[in-house]
């Protein structure tokens, strides 16, 4: 692959605050041939004029949509206008590692047949600080799941079972137009539903764990009750979408039956958090018929928070 040119897409909305430290670290990557898109959805908080007028950010080309439509058509019109070989995903609130474009180009470079790289990321806060003592998604998501994950090439039915996150994942700009770009049906999973569907197309995933993206915390993120479960409802959606993609997953083993699982486990917890009681016993019990482990995660997430879930609903 040689020196190929990387095009960094950046979907941007009101993100002013951050957006300055997301094209900092572009341009402190140690890989040098780079092109920046940043692609604004209809911001109201003066983000593309305060970029036009920072000569600091005058190596970003500046796309303006022309209606506010979602991260994943605003990414999808990156991918349009991309001149690169090589296309790397970040968003304006996130930070890549200044190595980050560099690892990904040598493991393209020696690898065959990838379709995707990923990477694992620190935690920040909306002040940059560190979270979590510093462990990565990757390490609390693994302890969680019990289930460990290491560098290396990642198959279909090994991201079924575990994702990865999304900061920095790149892949060859034909691959993105064999995929179709992202699917803004499915926000906020459309990055896990293009990784499935990677994955299902025969290609590697390449995981490098090492945290080579700061993904940042904050109030404006899909974080509340309510589109917390719209957030776990799509992600039962993406992971059906990949079984009728994929038939041949349903016949992998226990372990993604025990996935869907999971799935409709956090849904259920989701909806008794935003109050909806019924619902959400009834989504717990589908969980624990479709894999009896839940009622030990359930056991593991704790009685007494439990109690205070259904007694608060």
């Amino acid at each position: 692959m040689g020196n190929p040119l990387v095009t960094i897409i950046i979907p941007t909305f009101n993100r002013r605050r951050w957006i300055g430290e997301c094209l900092n670290s572009v341009k402190a990557q140690t890989y040098k041939n780079i092109e920046t898109l940043v692609i604004d959805d209809c911001s109201t908080d003066d983000t593309v004029e305060w970029l036009r007028t920072n000569q600091n950010y005058s190596f970003a080309k500046i796309q303006v949509q022309p209606k506010n439509g979602g991260a994943s058509i605003a990414r999808n019109a990156g991918i349009q206008m991309a001149q690169g070989e090589l296309i790397t995903f970040v968003d304006s609130d996130d930070l890549l590692a200044p190595n980050h474009v560099e690892t990904a180009v040598r493991v393209f470079d020696s690898e065959k047949n990838i379709g995707l790289f990923a990477c694992d990321s620190t935690i920040i806060g909306p002040d940059s600080e560190v979270l979590y003592s510093g462990r990565t998604w990757h390490d609390i998501q693994s302890e969680q799941r019990q289930y460990s994950v290491h560098t290396g090439i990642r198959r279909l039915k090994d991201v079924f079972i575990f994702s990865n996150i999304f900061p920095g994942f790149t892949l060859p700009k034909p691959v993105l137009e064999e995929m179709g770009g992202f699917d803004q049906s499915i926000f906020p999973m459309d990055d896990y539903d293009l990784m499935l569907r990677v994955g299902g197309a025969g290609y590697g995933i390449y995981y490098c764990h090492e945290a080579l993206a700061l993904r940042r915390e904050h109030t404006g993120q899909c974080s509340g009750p309510t589109t917390s479960v719209d957030t776990c409802r799509k992600q039962i959606l993406t992971l059906q979408a990949a079984l009728k993609r994929n038939p041949e997953l349903r016949t992998a083993g226990p372990d993604i039956r025990k996935r869907m699982a999971q799935a409709r486990l956090e849904l259920a917890l989701s909806r008794l958090k935003a109050g909806q009681r019924a619902g959400g016993l009834g989504t717990m019990l589908q969980a624990i018929g479709t894999h009896p482990s839940q009622l030990r995660q359930l056991i593991r997430v704790g009685n007494r928070k439990f109690q205070r879930l259904v007694a608060s609903t």
